[in-house]
């Protein structure tokens, strides 16, 4: 069973959270009909997600077998045959698709977007700097507009830009994280450390400035603009461990495994709620 959930990678379905952000900030949650529908789509993307690692791991099985984190996965060390993690991927597309046909027809052609970039992704624009970082980029947000068309709710155009702010500030953290590796990603060859390093300034910033910008434009509470203290120390808690552990190289593990920032997200969360909803 482990071996499969490997494969899987549940751990990365934290992303899937964003698909809430939508109906979150609109104060719908307590809708049962948008709750329930964006719930559905919580879980394609989920099932999509791990379609699409099965995918990358299965044309970079040879690539990743050098890796010395890499080669530990059920592709690249054998663990899994090519035959079986197929037959796994299509199952997962079936159901998946079967789920939006019969729930959420409406989300069909951003999920049909998704899978079409990350396989534009995984054969060419992983090897195209900047623009991987934005492709990456692009794969958050589009959850987020997922769960708004799914529950029919809006979606800030605030929220838009912390969005690709903050998922910038992770895969970047993640490169520089990469980056000392003997094997790397190509792409790694064509940024120097101190370039990432300074991107990684710039993402945090922005991240924190438009997050700000939000609060106070976005939001109709003069409480709302407190709230920064929370995204400062997460963030501020994330570039200590960038710069002094390799747990970056996988921003979910990372996210999970350290208290502080599990904790700030908690706390900014219940402050949010209370916000919007009390």
């Amino acid at each position: 069973m482990n071996i499969y959930l490997r494969l899987l990678r549940p751990r990365q379905w934290i992303k899937n959270i964003l698909v809430f952000t939508a109906i979150f900030f609109a104060k719908d949650i307590f809708i049962w009909e948008k709750f329930f529908s964006t719930s559905i789509a919580a879980l394609v993307f989920c099932l999509v997600a791990s379609s699409v690692y099965i995918v990358n791991d299965i044309f970079d099985r040879e690539t990743d077998a050098k890796h010395p984190v890499k080669k530990n996965r059920p592709l690249a060390s054998g663990e899994i045959r090519l035959s079986l993690a197929l037959w796994i991927l299509f199952c997962l597309l079936v159901v998946s698709f079967g789920l939006i046909f019969w729930f959420v027809p409406q989300i069909l052609w951003l999920i049909l977007l998704y899978l079409a970039l990350n396989f534009v992704y995984s054969f060419y624009l992983k090897k195209i700097p900047i623009i991987e970082l934005l492709t990456i980029s692009s794969f958050y947000l589009l959850r987020i507009e997922v769960g708004g068309l799914s529950a029919q709710a809006s979606i800030s155009r605030w929220l838009i830009l912390c969005t690709i702010f903050i998922s910038l500030f992770l895969v970047i953290g993640k490169r520089l994280a990469e980056y000392g590796h003997a094997e790397k990603r190509i792409v790694l060859y064509s940024y120097s450390e101190e370039f990432l390093k300074q991107f990684l300034v710039i993402a945090s910033a922005l991240s924190i400035a438009s997050y700000g910008l939000y609060s106070i434009l976005g939001v109709n509470s003069s409480l709302a603009i407190y709230a920064i203290f929370f995204v400062i120390l997460g963030i501020s808690r994330y570039l200590y461990l960038i710069y002094n552990s390799q747990e970056a190289e996988e921003p979910e593990k990372l996210i999970l495994n350290d208290h502080m920032i599990l904790i700030t997200l908690l706390v900014w969360a219940i402050y949010m709620f209370l916000i919007f909803y009390i």
